[in-house]
């Protein structure tokens, strides 16, 4: 049975479904931000040879920052 009532229903789940797939896919772009700038700065640290994993930390913490500011833009508070 399709009616008026059973319209509202159907959108709000609609709605809510299309919001789920939209927050899981931005929390995995994020790790996956955060993942590449710590390989990238693993593999730098190497190549230059270093003891201390600078490079690695300033990564890490640069693929956080990036993930904070591209989520900031995609929820619409980065204005």
């Amino acid at each position: 049975m399709k009616g008026p009532a059973g319209k509202p229903k159907l959108d709000e789940a609609r709605k809510g479904y299309q919001n789920y797939l939209r927050y899981s896919g931005l929390g995995l772009q994020m790790a996956g931000a955060v993942l590449a700038s710590v390989l990238l700065g693993r593999w730098l640290d190497r190549v230059i040879g270093w003891q201390f994993p600078l490079l690695t930390i300033v990564g890490a913490l640069g693929g956080v920052a990036g993930a904070m500011v591209f989520l900031f833009k995609e929820t619409g508070r980065g204005k």
